[in-house]
C-alpha cells in the first residue's frame, strides 16, 4: 500500500500512522500544519492511500476508501436509525492499518509507541484500528496489543451494534483526542457526539471535560466553533499537545 512517509529529524522514538479522508489521499496531508515535524522531531509521520473501490454513497464511483458507505452526508436521525458501512470492507480497512502497526514493531517501535489517527472516514477507521481487538486486529498479536492513543479528526463511530462485542480489553485505558468542528456538514457534529456518547454508555469510556488535560486514558472530545469539515490551528495545536503527552520525546530509543 503506497504512502507518504516523513521521517523523524531526531531519535526514532514514536509513529504516527494518519488515515485521509473519503477520495482524498495521503499526500494531500504531507504539506500541512498537521505534520507538525518541528515541535515532534522524534515521530516518525505515515500517510497512507486507501485503496480504490467502489463506494455506494457516490453511486458506485471508485475512489480511494477505506470501506464502503451507503450514505452521506451522516446526520445525527440518519446515523442512529442505519448502519451505513460494509462490516467486510471495514476489516480489510483495518487489516491496512495493522499492517503498517505491526511494520514499525518489527522495526523496533512498540505498539506503546504507536498513535492511529485519521480524518472523517479515516477518523472511523482509526477508531476501529485503535480501540479493536482481535476480532479486528487480525494481524497484531491480539487482545495484548495496546496502542499509546487514537485521533479521531470530523469522525464517527461505524458499526455500532457490532462495536462492543470486538473493542480490545484495553480500550478504556487508551487516550483518545476526538476533535469536531460544530459546523460540520458532511459528518454532522452532533454525529460525532452521538458516537462519544454511545461509546461512554454503552462501553464504559470514560469521557472528559473540554478543560481537561489531553492525553489522559478515555476520550477528550474537543469542539471548534464555527468549523465546518475541515481542521484548524487551534486543532492542530490541541494535536501536538496530545500527542507530547502520550508519546513524548525520549532521549534514546526504546
Amino acid at each position: 500500500m503506497p504512502s507518504v512517509i516523513i521521517q523523524p529529524t531526531a531519535a526514532h522514538t514514536a509513529t504516527v500512522i494518519f488515515a485521509h479522508g473519503l477520495g482524498d489521499e495521503g499526500e494531500s496531508w504531507k504539506p500541512g500544519e498537521l505534520t507538525i515535524p518541528a515541535q515532534l522531531p522524534h515521530v516518525k509521520w505515515i500517510f497512507p492511500d486507501a485503496p480504490e473501490q467502489a463506494v455506494t454513497a457516490n453511486f458506485g464511483t471508485r475512489m480511494p476508501s477505506w470501506f464502503d458507505i451507503s450514505n452521506l452526508p451522516l446526520q445525527p436521525g440518519q446515523y442512529l436509525n442505519k448502519v451505513f458501512e460494509d462490516d467486510e470492507s471495514v476489516k480489510n480497512g483495518v487489516q491496512i492499518i495493522d499492517d503498517l502497526v505491526q511494520a514499525e514493531v518489527k522495526a523496533g517501535i512498540p505498539e506503546s509507541r504507536i498513535v492511529v489517527g485519521g480524518f472523517s472516514q479515516g477518523g472511523a477507521l482509526a477508531l476501529v484500528a485503535g480501540l479493536g481487538g482481535k476480532d479486528w486486529r487480525t494481524k497484531s498479536f491480539g487482545d495484548d496489543s495496546k496502542l499509546a492513543g487514537v485521533v479521531v479528526l470530523s469522525g464517527w463511530m461505524p458499526l455500532r451494534e457490532k462495536f462492543k462485542s470486538r473493542i480490545s480489553p484495553h480500550a478504556k485505558s487508551i487516550p483518545v483526542l476526538w476533535g469536531h468542528g460544530t459546523a460540520d456538514a458532511v459528518i454532522y457534529y452532533k454525529v460525532g457526539e452521538v458516537s462519544v456518547e454511545l461509546l461512554q454508555d454503552q462501553l464504559g469510556i470514560v469521557k472528559h471535560d473540554a478543560h481537561d488535560q489531553l492525553g489522559a486514558p478515555g476520550i477528550n472530545f474537543r469542539s471548534y466553533e464555527r468549523m465546518g469539515h475541515a481542521s484548524c490551528k487551534k486543532e492542530m495545536e490541541d494535536l501536538v499537545t496530545f500527542l507530547g503527552t502520550v508519546i513524548p520525546q525520549q532521549t534514546q530509543n526504546l
